[in-house]
């Protein structure tokens, strides 16, 4: 069989994702170049897998069920922009606050998790972003898109569960698929 590339992530609700959206457009009006992600692929990532054979999708599922323990559904909050910069581009992306502690708790557990069935841990500190943009060059400073985007700290995304997602092209474009949903304990 084929491998599959996969990755664990928060999905959003469509208002978050109609809400990211918005923001990317304004974005996009201060960018002369950008691979723009679209919004119905807008997620946080927990742990990139990558490739993996369909007969080991068992493996991680029960990983991501032992993850979850004494973890109960909590919220993040959609805090402000930031960028990785990539030479004269760069990555845009909306970084996250709330309950950081329970997301970095349920970080750390599934990384463990993962661990025990012989995926290797990251050897950089997580930091949660939302991706917005890729190879995003920008006509004005970034420090003047971020004064000009104003950030709604209302908009809050509501975590009740982790799914496990498949990365494919479908028509050239790339689409994530959900192959499977772990309930939060409430």
């Amino acid at each position: 069989m084929k491998a599959m590339r996969v990755f664990i992530a928060i999905e959003f609700e469509q208002h978050i994702k109609d809400y990211l959206s918005k923001i990317q457009k304004q974005i996009m009006s201060y960018s002369t170049h950008g691979n723009f992600s679209r919004p119905e692929n807008f997620h946080l990532t927990l742990k990139f897998i990558g490739e993996v054979q369909p007969s080991f999708l068992d493996n991680i599922t029960a990983a991501m069920a032992q993850s979850i323990h004494g973890i109960r559904p909590f919220k993040l909050g959609l805090h402000h922009l930031g960028n990785f910069p990539r030479g004269n581009k760069m990555i845009i992306w909306m970084g996250v606050g709330g309950e950081l502690d329970v997301l970095n708790l349920l970080f750390n557990q599934l990384e463990a998790s993962l661990s025990s069935i012989g995926i290797s841990k990251d050897t950089r500190r997580y930091s949660p972003h939302i991706t917005l943009g890729r190879e995003v060059q920008l006509a004005v400073p970034f420090s003047k898109v971020v004064n000009a985007v104003a950030t709604d700290p209302q908009q809050i995304i509501e975590v009740h569960k982790i799914s496990l997602m498949e990365s494919t092209r479908e028509d050239g474009r790339l689409v994530y698929i959900p192959l499977h949903t772990q309930l939060l304990a409430d």
